[in-house]
C-alpha cells in the first residue's frame, strides 16, 4: 500500500495551477502586443530563430519538473512487510524516599541525587516492563502510574524533592501499602517493588506490610543509600546543623539491618548503592529472572521509499529544458522592410520569451528548490541541536533551538512537540500546554494529535487540575482508542477528581457547621447580655432604696458584729480539705514536669 510520509508537503503542488494561469496570461499579453505591431503571423515569421510551440514545451517541462520534485519531497513509500512481535514484561514500582535525611552528603552530591541517577539507569535498561514511581516520607504519593513511557518517568523524576511531601519522616510501610493499591489486584505474580531509601524507618509496621505484599505475589527489593557512619543534616530554618531535643547534632545513618529484613521478608534482594551501573544491572537481572506476562503485540512495518525516482525525473526535465536551442540574435541590425504603414526590424526584440529568458526561469526554479531544501535542512539542524541539549538536561537551551526551528517552519510539528516538552521540564506548564495545543491542531494524523493531547493531560496532572486532565485524556482516546497509558491515566485522574470533589463538599459542610455554631453562640451571648442588663437594673434599684433609707436616719448607728455562720470545727474541716486539694494539684504538676516529652522526628 502506497502512502506519503510527509503528505503536507503536497500542498506545494498548488503552485503549478498558479504558474499555468500566469503562463496563459503571458501568452494573451504577447498576442495583444503582436497585433498592435501588425499581422500576428507575419510578425512572428520575421522573428529570427523563432520555433513555434517551443515556449509552451518549455513551460510543460518546468511544470513537470516542479511537480516531480514536490512529490519526491513528500516521499512516496510503500509498506513491504509487517510482522507481529510479542511484548513480555513485569510491573515494577519504584518507591523513592524523599525525606530530608536523603539530603545528607555522606555520598556525593547527596543521597537523593544518587537515587535519581539509579532510577535513570534502570529505565534506560528496561524495554517492555511497565514502571511506576512512588515518593514517600511521612506519607506516600503516587507520582507516575504504571506506564511504558519511560521518558515521562524521567521528566517527572527531575522535579522530585522533599518539599513535595509535607509530612516528614520515613514511613516505609505506607509506601508498601500505596504500591499494593497501584498493582493490578487480580494477579498474584509479575509484580516487583524496589524501595530506595536510607532505612531510617520511623514505622514499626514495615515488616508486616512486606509480608502482606509477599503473600500477594510482590517481590520486594531494597536499595540502601548512605553510609553506616552517617552524616549531619542541614536545617534550613536555622541555617545550621540540625539539632535534636537534647541540643545534639542529628546524625542520619544507613540502617542496613532494617532494609535486609524487608528484602528477606519480601523474597527479594538487598543492594548497597556504591556503583550505580552495578546495582542497576543486578536489579535488571532480578527482574528478567521473574516470570514475564504478555503485554500485547506490536506490529512493525518496513517501508520502501521512492522519492529518488521523482527527484531524478524532475532534474532530468530541467536539464532537457536547459538544453533546448534558443533564438539567436543577429550581430547587426537587419534592414527595415516596409509592410503597409508599420516598420518591422528583424533584430527588434518582439514580445516573445527567448532562450535566455527561459533559462533564467529554470535557474530561478532550481534556486527556489535548493532554498526550500536548505530551509528544511536548517530546521532539522536546530531540532538535532535541541535534542542533544535535551539529553544533556539543558532544557532552556534546547527550547531556544526548538523555537528557532519553529520560527523557520511554523508548521513543523516535531519542533513544536519538542519545544512543549522542554517547557514542561522548566515547569512552565501553561506555556507547554499552549505549544502542545498548537501541535495537536497542526498534526495531520490522529497519532500525533493523540500524543500531543496526552502530554497536555500530563501538564494538568502536574498542576493537579484533575477535571482538565480527564478531558485531555478523553481527547487522546478519541484519536487513539488503543492507548493503554491514556486509559490508566484517565482512570487515575477521575479518581483524584472524585476525591477532590468529596473533599470540597466536606470542607463546605465544615464551614456551614462552623457558621451554625457561631450563630448559636451569638444568640446565647445576646441572651446572656439581656439577663445581665436586667440584673443590673435590679441592683441599681436596690442601691437607690438603701440610699433613701440612710438619708432618713439622722444619727449614725454603731455597727454590730455579726456572728460567724460556720462553727470552729466546720472551718477546720474545710481548711483541711483545701490543703489536701492543693497537695494533689502540686503532686500532679511535679509528675507532669518529670515526664520527658520526645521530639517528633521530621527527617
Amino acid at each position: 500500500m502506497f502512502q506519503f510520509q510527509h503528505i503536507g508537503y503536497l500542498y506545494a503542488l498548488a503552485v503549478v495551477p498558479l504558474l499555468l494561469l500566469l503562463f496563459i496570461g503571458v501568452l494573451y499579453w504577447r498576442k495583444r502586443k503582436l497585433q498592435k505591431i501588425g499581422d500576428e503571423k507575419l510578425v512572428i515569421s520575421q522573428i529570427q530563430g523563432y520555433i513555434h510551440g517551443r515556449n509552451t514545451f518549455r513551460f510543460i517541462l518546468m511544470a513537470l519538473a516542479l511537480s516531480a520534485i514536490i512529490i519526491g519531497w513528500a516521499n512516496l513509500r510503500a509498506g513491504d512487510k509487517s510482522e507481529k512481535a510479542e511484548r513480555k514484561g513485569v510491573d515494577v514500582i519504584i518507591a523513592l524516599d524523599v525525606s530530608k535525611s536523603m539530603l545528607a552528603k555522606d555520598i556525593q552530591p547527596d543521597r537523593l541525587t544518587r537515587a535519581k541517577q539509579l532510577i535513570m539507569r534502570l529505565t534506560d535498561k528496561m524495554h517492555n516492563d511497565r514502571v511506576a514511581l512512588i515518593i514517600f516520607a511521612g506519607r506516600s504519593y503516587l507520582q507516575v502510574p504504571l506506564t511504558v513511557d519511560y521518558t515521562s518517568v524521567k521528566m517527572l523524576l527531575q522535579n522530585v524533592s522533599p518539599d513535595m511531601v509535607p509530612a516528614q519522616g520515613t514511613v516505609i510501610g505506607d509506601a508498601i501499602e500505596m504500591a499494593m493499591q497501584t498493582f493490578t489486584q487480580n494477579e498474584q505474580k509479575y509484580k516487583s517493588l524496589i524501595i530506595i531509601t536510607d532505612g531510617e524507618d520511623h514505622d514499626d509496621k514495615a515488616i508486616d506490610k512486606t509480608r502482606e505484599a509477599a503473600d500477594a505475589g510482590v517481590i520486594v527489593h531494597t536499595v540502601g543509600i548512605g553510609s553506616p557512619q552517617g552524616a549531619t543534616l542541614y536545617d534550613p530554618d536555622t541555617r545550621s546543623v540540625k539539632l535534636d531535643e537534647n541540643g545534639n547534632p542529628v546524625i542520619s545513618k544507613l540502617n542496613e539491618d532494617e532494609l535486609k529484613s524487608i528484602a528477606s521478608a519480601g523474597h527479594g534482594t538487598y543492594n548497597f548503592l556504591q556503583n550505580t551501573d552495578e546495582v542497576s544491572d543486578k536489579l535488571i537481572n532480578s527482574l528478567e529472572g521473574m516470570e514475564q506476562k504478555s503485554l500485547g503485540s506490536v506490529v512493525y512495518t518496513d517501508f520502501t521509499s521512492y522519492f529518488q525516482y521523482f527527484l531524478f525525473a524532475g532534474f532530468l526535465a530541467l536539464i532537457i529544458e536547459w538544453l533546448l536551442p534558443g533564438r539567436k540574435k543577429a550581430k547587426k541590425p537587419a534592414p527595415h522592410v516596409s509592410v503597409g504603414k508599420v516598420l518591422i526590424a528583424k533584430s527588434v526584440d518582439a514580445p516573445v520569451a527567448d532562450a535566455t529568458a527561459v533559462k533564467s526561469g529554470a535557474a530561478a526554479l532550481l534556486a527556489f528548490m535548493f532554498l526550500a531544501f536548505g530551509a528544511q535542512g536548517q530546521t532539522n539542524k536546530y531540532i538535532l541541536q535541541g535534542n542533544k541539549l535535551y539529553e544533556q538536561q539543558k532544557y532552556k537551551e534546547a527550547a531556544d533551538d526548538y523555537a528557532k526551528a519553529v520560527a523557520k517552519d511554523p508548521n513543523n510539528t516535531s519542533g513544536l512537540f519538542n519545544l512543549g516538552n522542554s517547557l514542561y521540564q522548566q515547569k512552565k506548564y501553561d506555556d507547554s500546554r499552549k505549544v502542545m495545543t498548537e501541535t495537536a491542531k497542526l498534526s495531520k494524523d490522529k497519532t500525533g494529535a493523540a500524543a500531543a493531547n496526552y502530554n497536555i493531560g500530563n501538564t494538568y496532572m502536574s498542576q493537579q487540575k484533575w477535571e482538565d486532565a480527564v478531558n485531555s485524556y478523553k481527547q487522546t482516546l478519541r484519536n487513539n482508542p488503543q492507548d493503554v497509558d491514556a486509559k490508566y491515566n484517565l482512570s487515575y485522574a477521575e479518581q483524584m477528581m472524585k476525591k477532590q470533589q468529596q473533599q470540597q463538599q466536606k470542607n463546605d459542610k465544615n464551614k456551614q457547621d462552623k457558621k451554625d455554631q457561631k450563630d448559636q453562640k451569638d444568640k446565647k451571648d445576646e441572651k446572656k447580655d439581656d439577663n445581665k442588663d436586667k440584673n443590673k437594673d435590679k441592683d441599681d434599684k436596690k442601691d437607690q432604696d438603701q440610699k433613701d433609707d440612710q438619708s432618713k436616719d439622722q444619727q449614725p448607728q454603731k455597727p454590730e458584729s455579726q456572728p460567724s455562720k460556720l462553727s470552729k470545727q466546720q472551718a477546720d474541716q474545710l481548711l483541711d480539705a483545701l490543703q489536701q486539694e492543693e497537695k494533689k494539684l502540686q503532686d500532679k504538676m511535679k509528675k507532669e514536669k518529670g515526664n520527658v516529652v520526645k521530639m517528633q522526628k521530621d527527617w
